[in-house]
């Protein structure tokens, strides 16, 4: 299922990551970089972004149960979208390879939005630097989430 999707991910895609830990509302967070790593799929994501989407995958110590993870893939000139859906399989510590990810990845991202008109100053409050770390899940469930007829339909 990942594999036939690793060189589109290499696209400058917006990234978004949301999280419903049991007993705990949707947390939605801007995600930043992405990686498929075997049967599993990384996103950086910005402490200083992610606040409520963390305190949504712990209690008390450590995470929640087995929180329920979508991250939304959608190219920002077609609109070319996929969705993941699975469990949280690891929330990683800050390190300097997530933050250096999250940085290049928002420095080609910038560079796909002036096809659209869109400034670097204009993107700039997108992103926040700071600890930055990955979340990793296992994808249950792959969806297409391009507009159009087949949106929202599973894929395998």
């Amino acid at each position: 299922m990942l594999a036939a999707l690793q060189d589109w991910i290499k696209e400058p895609l917006a990234v978004q990551v949301a999280v419903t830990a049991p007993g705990s509302r949707t947390e939605s967070v801007r995600g930043f970089a992405i990686r498929l790593d075997g049967e599993t799929v990384a996103v950086g994501i910005v402490d200083a972004q992610s606040e409520r989407l963390l305190a949504a995958l712990r209690t008390g110590n450590g995470l929640a149960e087995h929180p329920l993870v979508a991250i939304n893939l959608t190219h920002p000139l077609n609109f070319h979208g996929r969705q993941f859906k699975g469990p949280l399989v690891e929330l990683e510590e800050p390190s300097a390879d997530a933050a250096e990810a999250a940085r290049a990845y928002f420095d080609r991202f910038v560079v796909a939005l002036a096809q659209i008109g869109l400034t670097p100053e204009q993107c700039r409050g997108m992103f926040k630097t700071g600890p930055t770390r990955w979340l990793r899940i296992r994808p249950l469930e792959l969806f297409n989430q391009t507009p159009g007829p087949g949106a929202g339909a599973r894929l395998t």
